[in-house]
């Protein structure tokens, strides 16, 4: 859920936890990638080519004074770097980066097209095929209102968005809606397997309730978002040039430039390198000249930068971990060695993983309320300095999906800095628990950031007895399993066992109890905020005592919110260990409908 508002951050370093870089090292083709009407192409599936291993690079260092990897003559393609990488390429056509924006077609798209319709709040959304076309229609009663081709497509795993121009609709012919690409408010449910609003899958972007007091939409999906593509979702889910990314290292949208621009980077630099490539105008743009994409999604060079100077000079070059340029002599970061630096690898991934620093739904320790701030919560947590996204993240091979049990590769990343608590023995006198109860990641990196599917773990590595977690009641890592346990025997556990001592304050009492001695997962089910609240779900969900608070959790199908209404009904599911069939309960049925629905529910188990 990448799509939240960015603020300046000028002084922090990159994140963890996420996906760094695609190739080790690119070849040489006679002209950069070729675009199809000022698009970027989407890859071939395959080269064709005999099977070949990853060639070794030389060792020859690239003459620092002329050595470029941002601007776009520097950029080959993934193509390029498939004909020696050829194992490495055929794993990234796998890994969800490929797929982060294709072109609409009948490979890249998932949603069903077939001429299904959504009816919603009065009126219906058609999605069908005509041709080569993937179209969307709008109708109020059987008038229709808009139609919409689809041009693009945004993620392949869990959900997937799409870009489309209006191609009929009320507006005169002149319109930017027929011409701007814009994101439609459907989108399709992998995990669901079906077409639901945005407002049911985007917790902050679309807070409050579904309806107003008068009864209208509070966010009508049938009305086209104004914003176009390329001033919001194309930032981070495309590969284009660096020095794209460094005209707005110094403005508000300097999260995407991913290193940070100190020492060095003045005004006047950024100025001259736009100067150098005529690229004035862009300094006072929001939009991405989607012309300038190397590819339509994330590929090799995302990572790596421009990979020309490595091909054209036979491999004797390497390919540089940093953005290089001679005019940036002053401020590209040191690139021998830079691979193993947390500092710059962590910075790649920040380029896009820092989506959200200013949501209001994030937690008081500095963890996210939604994915896609890995990065960020790195740089708050406490092996920020230590530790790099690819020491947990295969570079080139998709990870587990999200809620996953916790991968081995995982776990060596913790013991290999605390060596100390290696052998199980060492492992279980620090935990107090058998590694089959709990891990370094359940304690350190609960599963308390909404994704798409269920919970993520925070990338904020943290200790269970901070202040900001358990004093501020916010979901903690102890009770997140030990749901029936209350505070106050968490306090207490944490000062025997570990020494901790963690002050409980009053302002907590109404909720948690006057001497914190209510559980706290059934607290949470109550809390005033909503994230807190679908957090428990998830963790119920998780737990064998869920069915113990199912006529709870079964009552968040009430909420006035579209996407709690989704995680508790996914909630409600996991307990059940079945599907609850839309007889049973309308998701996205009417307020009255859902309300008998629900006492229905409620008393068909409220002795379970």
């Amino acid at each position: 859920m990448p799509r939240r508002p960015h603020r300046l951050l000028l002084l922090r370093l990159a994140g963890i936890l996420t996906i760094a870089s695609l190739v080790s090292c690119l070849r040489h083709v006679a002209t950069p990638p070729a675009s199809s009407q000022g698009v970027a192409t989407t890859m071939a599936p395959a080269l064709g080519q005999a099977e070949a291993t990853d060639v070794v690079p030389g060792s020859g260092q690239a003459d620092p004074a002329a050595y470029s990897n941002i601007r776009p003559a520097d950029y080959i393609g993934p193509e390029a770097c498939g004909e020696c990488h050829l194992k490495n390429y055929k794993r990234w056509r796998q890994h969800p980066h490929s797929k982060m924006n294709q072109l609409a077609n009948g490979q890249s798209v998932v949603g069903d097209f077939s001429g299904v319709s959504l009816s919603y709040a009065g009126r219906r959304a058609v999605f069908r095929q005509d041709g080569s076309d993937y179209l969307v229609d709008y109708f109020s009663g059987e008038v229709l209102q808009r139609t919409f081709r689809v041009v693009r497509t945004v993620g392949s795993r869990y959900e997937q968005d799409y870009v489309a121009v209006q191609v009929s609709g009320p507006e005169p012919a002149d319109d930017a809606l027929y011409t701007e690409e814009i994101r439609l408010r459907f989108a399709w449910s992998i995990v669901a397997q079906r077409w639901l609003p945005q407002s049911y899958l985007e917790p902050t972007e679309y807070p409050g309730s579904e309806h107003l007091v008068d009864g209208r939409l509070r966010y009508d999906p049938f009305e086209p978002d104004r914003l176009p593509f390329s001033e919001r979702c194309a930032h981070c889910h495309n590969t284009y040039p660096y020095d794209l990314r460094f005209y707005k290292i110094l403005t508000e949208f300097g999260m995407f430039s991913g290193f940070p621009p100190f020492p060095g980077v003045t005004p006047r630099m950024v100025h001259e390198m736009a100067v150098e490539a005529d690229d004035e105008a862009l300094l006072r743009s929001a939009r991405l000249p989607m012309d300038r994409l190397v590819t339509d999604g994330i590929s090799c060079e995302s990572c790596h930068f421009g990979g020309r100077v490595h091909a054209d000079d036979s491999k004797e070059t390497m390919v540089r971990f940093v953005p290089t340029h001679p005019n940036l002599t002053g401020w590209s970061p040191d690139h021998e060695g830079a691979r193993e630096r947390p500092s710059v690898i962590n910075a790649i991934c920040f380029q896009c993983h820092h989506s959200g620093e200013s949501a209001q739904d994030n937690w008081p320790d500095g963890s996210a309320g939604v994915n896609s701030m890995e990065s960020i919560e790195l740089s708050q947590g406490a092996c920020a300095s230590e530790i790099k996204c690819t020491d947990c993240h295969n570079t080139h091979i998709a990870g587990p999906k999200a809620g996953s049990p916790d991968q081995v590769e995982h776990l060596e990343a913790c013991v290999g800095c605390h060596v100390e608590k290696a052998t199980p023995d060492e492992a279980q006198a620090h935990a107090h628990h058998e590694a089959t109860d709990a891990s370094c990641l359940d304690c350190h990196m609960p599963r308390i950031v909404q994704g798409f599917e269920t919970y993520n773990r925070s990338h904020r590595i943290s200790m269970p007895s901070e202040n900001t977690i358990l004093a501020t009641g916010m979901p903690n890592a102890c009770n997140l399993c030990h749901l029936d346990k209350s505070l106050a025997w968490t306090r207490a556990q944490l000062e025997e066992k570990w020494g901790a001592s963690v002050p409980l304050p009053w302002s907590q009492r109404q909720l948690f109890g006057a001497e914190f001695e209510r559980p706290a997962g059934e607290a949470w089910l109550e809390h005033r905020h909503s994230s807190v609240r679908t957090v428990a779900v998830g963790a119920y969900s998780r737990s064998e005592l869920g069915s113990d608070v199912l006529p709870g959790v079964i009552a968040g199908l009430g909420d006035e919110n579209a996407y709690v209404r989704l995680r508790h009904l996914q909630g409600v599911e996991a307990i059940l260990d079945r599907s609850v069939t839309s007889e049973e309960y309308d998701l996205i049925g009417s307020p009255a409908t859902r309300q008998k629905q629900v006492e229905i529910l409620l008393e068909r188990f409220a002795e379970r």
